[in-house]
C-alpha cells in the first residue's frame, strides 16, 4: 500500500512539474523599425517592390534581435487592415496591423511631400514560425513619415507557447 501511495505521488509531482514546463510564456517586446520609402535609399534592404502598397525594412526586436520586416497594405482583415511581417533569427511573426489618429503638423502635404505625418498603430499577432508557431498578443506604437524614411516603434506582450 505504501509502494502504491508513493508511486501515486510520484505521478503527481511529475505531472506537476511537467504542466510547468509547457505553460506559456509572456515576453515584453519592442521594436524599433525603419523602412525607406524611395528605392535605393542609403542601408536599406533590397525591397520585391517599394510601392505605395508594399514596404520593407530593417531594425530591432528586443529581446529576439535584429529584424527585417515587411508590410503589404490592406491585405488583412479582409482587406480593411495591413499585414506586417517580422523576421528575426529563430523565427517570423505575423501581425495584423490597424492604423489611426493620423497626424500632420504645420504644412503637411501643401508642398507637394505628403510628409511630415504619424499613425498610431495596433498590432494583433496572428501566427509565426520557430519561436513564435502558436504565439499571441498585441502591440501599439506609432509610425512617424518624415522625407523618405518611415519610423515604425512597437511595444507590447508576446505570448510565447512551447
Amino acid at each position: 500500500m505504501q509502494r502504491l501511495l508513493l508511486v501515486a505521488g510520484l505521478v503527481v509531482i511529475s505531472l506537476v512539474f511537467t504542466s510547468q514546463a509547457i505553460a506559456a510564456t509572456t515576453v515584453p517586446v519592442s521594436m524599433t523599425l525603419t523602412e525607406a520609402l524611395m528605392a535605393g535609399s542609403p542601408g536599406q534592404q533590397p525591397c520585391p517592390d517599394i510601392a505605395l502598397n508594399f514596404n520593407c525594412g530593417i531594425g530591432e526586436v528586443t529581446p529576439f534581435g535584429h529584424a527585417t520586416e515587411e508590410i503589404a497594405f490592406g491585405t488583412a482583415c479582409g482587406g480593411t487592415c495591413d499585414f506586417r511581417r517580422i523576421d528575426v533569427a529563430d523565427g517570423s511573426l505575423f501581425m495584423e496591423e490597424t492604423p489611426g489618429n493620423f497626424s500632420c503638423p504645420g504644412v503637411c502635404g501643401s508642398q507637394g511631400r505628403g510628409a511630415p505625418f504619424s499613425l498610431t498603430l495596433t498590432d494583433v499577432i496572428v501566427g509565426g514560425t520557430g519561436i513564435f508557431e502558436g504565439a499571441t498578443g498585441s502591440l501599439t506604437g506609432t509610425v512617424l513619415i518624415a522625407g523618405f524614411h518611415a519610423q515604425i516603434k512597437l511595444s507590447g506582450t508576446i505570448t510565447l507557447t512551447p
